[in-house]
């Protein structure tokens, strides 16, 4: 018992993250305290989308003001917007973004969309033959969980998506091996693991690339 206990510790310890950042147009320059609207990450509920922008809120919280738009809906509507209008907005249509930009007197608007989400089983045993890449079709992947999300960044001021890249995260398992050549795997973690991971790197590398102005 005392030795599978130490072998959960073992997993939620030494799960191994990784992350890797591919820039489309850029490395994001946002300028220091200003006002930013995130947009809802689309594919996930409504409740985890807000807990994301949550995760924008305590890292950019030193030196820049987030919004989120579902929650800016009354100040939009008061402004003359129609909500269909609101909900509908997305990363493609710059002119709807220049429009929300105007009437709540922003500079950015951050939209981030998910482009995969892969979840794997939290454990898996393995015979010496099964780990043989010749002689068997296991899959290295079976136990990881990996997720993958696109960052759009609009500029109010040039009135375009100035900033796009994508972080793919994946968290493989610990890897326990067995005196007879074979192997057992324990992931404690999920693919929404995965991707709070790759959102929290994403924002970093927003924070840590913003331009402060004197």
């Amino acid at each position: 018992m005392k030795r599978y206990l130490f072998i959960i510790v073992l997993a939620v310890l030494a799960g191994c993250a990784g992350t890797k950042v591919t820039e489309y147009t850029g490395t994001p320059r946002l300028l220091a305290n200003s006002t930013i609207l995130f947009l809802p990450t689309h594919g996930i509920s409504d409740y985890k989308s807000q807990d994301l922008c949550g995760i924008a809120r305590r890292l950019l919280k030193d030196n820049s003001q987030v919004l989120y738009l579902p929650e800016e809906e009354y100040n939009l509507t008061r402004a003359g917007m129609g909500k269909e209008e609101i909900t509908k907005a997305t990363m493609l249509d710059t002119g709807r973004l220049a429009l929300i930009c105007k009437k709540l007197q922003i500079r950015y608007i951050i939209g981030t969309e998910i482009s995969s989400l892969r979840g794997g089983g939290s454990y898996g045993v393995y015979s010496e033959a099964e780990l043989d890449p010749y002689n068997s079709t296991y899959n290295m992947d079976n136990e990881s969980n990996s997720a993958s999300l696109l960052f759009s960044i609009y500029d109010a001021q040039s009135g375009s998506v100035d900033s796009r890249f994508a972080v793919k995260t994946t968290i493989n398992p610990l890897h326990i091996h067995d005196d007879g050549g074979g192997e057992s795997r324990v992931n404690l973690t999920d693919q929404m693991t995965a991707l709070t991971t790759a959102y929290e790197k994403g924002i970093k590398l927003i924070r840590k690339e913003m331009v402060s102005v004197k």
